[in-house]
């Protein structure tokens, strides 16, 4: 749909930018105000304005950046890191259309409730192993809703949601609570930032399940390809503390709701650990240079990019019991991940290589056992 100019100079008024939220048409629209905003502004005063502020407008569209499974802070992230205006005003344009209502219904519950403060406040991670402890989280999702298909065509769909229908209908308050037990000091923001990189590794990369092989959830992977966004908006001053804290809550939250919606996979870093490489003698170069030549749409990449900055900035915490994933697995990972990508990735249904709902036996089903790929390739 074109770009419609004059709804682009009306969207200065409150009101009719609030109308416009939510509506997929108004994408272009969106792009073109918010580069006019950058320009004439900066984008420092967007973010106040827009996102970090406070208002009732900042804090609907901070609840819309996770719509759409992350891409709004994914592409915001970016663009502030690679210092990419157009892209800055792309990611806040995706986010005020989408319409996932269910992620500001949670995020503003689980503030509420972690304002009052009645249980103690833990790690990530820790959220994390309690999730899929809590028999009522544990089983609030299914496999099927990733077994959705359109029954002409035969496509993939997500009519029923993994979150909307499943988490939040049937453990939405046991995983509220939880989530309120996240909170982030505004004075702890380093080791704060890189613990939220550490366990979005730890619960992506340590969703295996043995005998089958190592590979990676396409819904869980934008955990930790989102996270890197946290170190750009750790070292951007224009964001006082206290927002920059309120960031890791909300993104940490959204974490543990697409945890729950593929069935809370549980963690096996030990499996993952003992992955038997495809190539021997590899380090992080060589790792990089297959996924660039992975032929996929960059979903591969950003993850094994992210796992690699993770390593970095969880480096100095490699001691604290929070930081699950250590020093010496993230290579492993990296190289896990890469060795889970076929020739061809983006053939028949897309990200094929991916499982979908790490947490479900079902989904486990069309992957090789380990020991069975090993003959397999012992004989090629």
């Amino acid at each position: 749909m074109a770009v419609q100019n004059t709804l682009v100079e009306d969207m200065t008024d409150p009101l009719v930018f609030k109308r416009c939220l939510g509506r997929e048409e108004n994408f272009l629209n969106f792009c073109l105000f918010f580069e006019n905003e950058i320009d004439r502004f900066g984008y420092q005063s967007v973010f106040q304005k827009y996102l970090v502020g406070g208002s009732e407008m900042a804090d609907d569209i901070l609840c819309r950046i996770y719509m759409g499974y992350v891409h709004g802070i994914i592409h915001i992230g970016m663009a502030l890191e690679f210092k990419q205006a157009r892209l800055l005003a792309e990611g806040f344009a995706q986010a005020c259309v989408h319409h996932d209502w269910w992620y500001t219904d949670y995020l503003t519950e689980a503030e509420k409730l972690s304002k009052r403060q009645v249980e103690p406040s833990l790690p990530l991670s820790a959220c994390v192993d309690l999730a899929r402890a809590e028999e009522k989280i544990r089983n609030c999702s299914s496999p099927y809703y990733h077994l959705q298909k359109r029954k002409v065509t035969g496509e993939m769909c997500l009519d029923l949601e993994p979150a909307r229908d499943g988490v939040l209908k049937n453990a939405g308050p046991e995983l509220v609570r939880l989530a309120a037990r996240y909170r982030v000091d505004p004075n702890d923001l380093d080791r704060a930032t890189a613990e939220l990189q550490n366990t979005a590794v730890y619960l992506t990369a340590g969703a295996q399940r043995p005998p089958y092989i190592c590979t990676f959830d396409f819904f869980l992977l934008h955990s930790v390809t989102s996270s890197i966004g946290h170190t750009m908006f750790l070292a951007e001053p224009s964001l006082t503390r206290e927002q920059k804290a309120r960031l890791l809550e909300y993104t940490g939250r959204v974490y543990l709701l697409s945890y729950a919606g593929q069935g809370c996979p549980e963690i096996h870093l030990d499996w993952l650990a003992s992955h038997p490489s495809r190539l021997p003698n590899q380090g992080w170069d060589e790792v990089f240079d297959r996924a660039c030549y992975h032929e996929d749409d960059g979903h591969m990449c950003k993850l094994i990019r992210c796992m690699a900055h993770a390593q970095d900035t969880s480096k100095p915490y490699d001691h604290l019991p929070e930081f699950r994933v250590k020093q010496s697995l993230f290579l492993t990972a990296g190289i896990a991940a890469i060795d889970s990508g076929s020739a061809k990735p983006m053939d028949g249904t897309k990200h094929f290589d991916f499982i979908r709902g790490a947490g479900f036996a079902e989904a486990w089903q069309r992957f090789p056992k380990r020991d069975e790929h090993l003959a397999a390739r012992a004989h090629l």
